[in-house]
């Protein structure tokens, strides 16, 4: 069946932030981490949706679905935690450094 497509609201939300995110003036290691957390804030949302989708997949009895979908969710957990292991290590103390007045 063929399905129909339509804008969704909140991932235009969630891009808008990230673009304003990304053309803000500021410090570089802080505007990185910024944009650190908005990518995190799509990777979150895909998450839900991946999430859900599977769920429902599963609850209808359509086995190879819900695996293709769990592949998907696997795949942006580990963007996510990538992201997180990025921010921890370099990018966050980064931003702290800069922040602080002087």
């Amino acid at each position: 069946q063929k399905v129909q497509s339509e804008k969704s609201e909140g991932m235009a939300g969630i891009i808008e932030e990230g673009q304003v995110l990304a053309n803000a003036r500021g410090k570089p290691g802080v505007k990185d981490a910024a944009l650190i957390a908005a990518a995190q804030h799509v990777e979150h949302y895909e998450i839900a949706g991946y999430g859900t989708a599977r769920t429902f997949a599963q609850r209808l009895g359509h086995p190879q679905v819900a695996s293709l979908l769990q592949q998907t969710l696997d795949e942006e957990k580990a963007a996510d935690k990538e992201l997180s292991s990025l921010a921890e290590a370099s990018i966050n103390p980064e931003a702290a450094r800069e922040g602080h007045v002087r």
